[in-house]
């Protein structure tokens, strides 16, 4: 329960400084760059490893900042088993089958096979701290740290996160009554299992908290790089600390922004990132949990920000929506011999954890962000293709100059 209180008091205390702060009659926003916060999910795997995402600065700041997110994401797939079988022959054999009648064409108790075990319930609170620290005119470096901390999603620490909110937004306006089966379980539980193919067992339960790492971007901005853009381009060394992985990651990143600019001092920024993670290039652990069989981790991002002066002229309102897509964990070719299994309870969306895995993860964030002395950001992001990975998520962050 402390660490609830301390995520609840810790909100306010944000929210107290926000809506306090006093305004700058200097802003300057023909030169503003766009107010993102870090939108990588709270996928219930992807919290112990590196994510990166896109940076959409023309150039460096000028001087110390600080950026304080909080995240809420709400997280389910039912109780299942997978397994892989390890003779050619059986592979090639069950591959004839749609995956979900694969169960019944073998004997899973006398299959030399691999096995995954997955079941994700709760709401995943994200605290994450970014230190953005000017090198010189061309250069910067970025130095944050992730924390997670797993929570039923009961009120008042979650509100349109929680398992009430979202059954209910099923049950009366989309989705239909109980899609993913999540009423035949209690409601507002919190736990993570999972148990990979090398017999390593992971269980994170309600209230547990996580220290999961530490982060390392360098960024260079080099001048007319491409004529009419912004460019930057980054690289990254993450440090894994949590005990399922204690690891280090690295990873590099290209970004391109383009500041449209309009009448009555209104401007859009577009930007575009690519990049590639490299994850657990070093470990410390044996038995860390394999939570990836892929060499690399890509991504592709994009956004666009609309920004506009308020009629004192002394804030900077900004709407934005971003598009990020990240590959599967798991190598794809698996998914044509995998045999996931029932686990008697489930019915519609009983196979998601496993599937999952196999899928590219995809979800759009729509953002708020009003600029004074320093920038507030609300945002919400959706997975419109239904993983569940998470299922609906929300975010606050705060940034400002030291």
């Amino acid at each position: 329960m402390s660490h609830k209180f301390t995520f609840f008091a810790f909100f306010t205390l944000i929210a107290f400084k926000c809506f306090s702060q006093k305004t700058d009659n200097t802003l300057a926003i023909l030169n503003k760059d766009m107010s993102k916060p870090s939108i990588v999910s709270t996928h219930p795997y992807g919290i112990l490893f590196s994510r990166w995402q896109g940076n959409f600065q023309t150039k460096p700041l000028e001087e110390h900042n600080l950026d304080i997110s909080l995240e809420s994401g709400n997280v389910w797939s039912p109780p299942v088993t997978a397994y892989l079988p390890n003779d050619s022959e059986v592979r090639e054999f069950v591959s004839q089958f749609e995956w979900h009648a694969r169960e019944f064409s073998v004997d899973v108790n006398e299959l030399d096979a691999q096995s995954l075990e997955v079941q994700n319930d709760g709401v995943i609170k994200g605290l994450r701290l970014n230190l953005n620290i000017p090198i010189n005119s061309k250069s910067e470096l970025k130095v944050g740290i992730r924390s997670f901390l797993l929570t039923g999603g009961k009120f008042p620490f979650s509100i349109i996160t929680s398992d009430d909110t979202i059954e209910y937004f099923h049950s009366n306006i989309a989705g239909g009554e109980d899609p993913f089966d999540r009423q035949l379980y209690p409601l507002n539980q919190g736990l993570i299992r999972y148990k990979d193919r090398n017999d390593n067992e992971m269980i994170i339960e309600n209230g547990d908290f996580i220290l999961s790492g530490f982060e390392f971007s360098y960024y260079r901005y080099p001048e007319n790089f491409i004529k009419g853009f912004g460019f930057n381009y980054g690289t990254h060394i993450g440090v894994n600390t949590s005990q399922f992985n204690k690891s280090v990651d690295i990873g590099a990143s290209a970004n391109l922004i383009k500041k449209f600019l309009l009448k009555n001092e209104k401007t859009i920024n577009a930007g575009l990132s690519l990049g590639s993670t490299k994850n657990n290039l070093i470990e410390f652990n044996s038995d860390n949990m394999d939570f990836s069989n892929n060499a690399f981790i890509g991504f592709l991002e994009s956004i666009v920000e609309f920004n506009f002066l308020s009629k004192s002229k002394k804030t900077i309102h900004s709407i934005g929506a971003d598009f990020y897509l990240q590959t599967s964990l798991n190598k794809k070719s698996e998914f044509d011999y995998i045999i996931p299994t029932k686990n008697g309870t489930s019915f519609k969306s009983w196979n998601s954890g496993i599937s999952n895995l196999y899928r590219n993860n995809n979800y759009w964030t729509l953002m708020y962000s009003f600029t004074r002395k320093m920038t507030t950001t609300f945002y919400i992001q959706q997975d419109f293709t239904v993983s569940n990975n998470p299922d609906i998520q929300t975010g606050v962050r705060v940034s400002f100059n030291l």
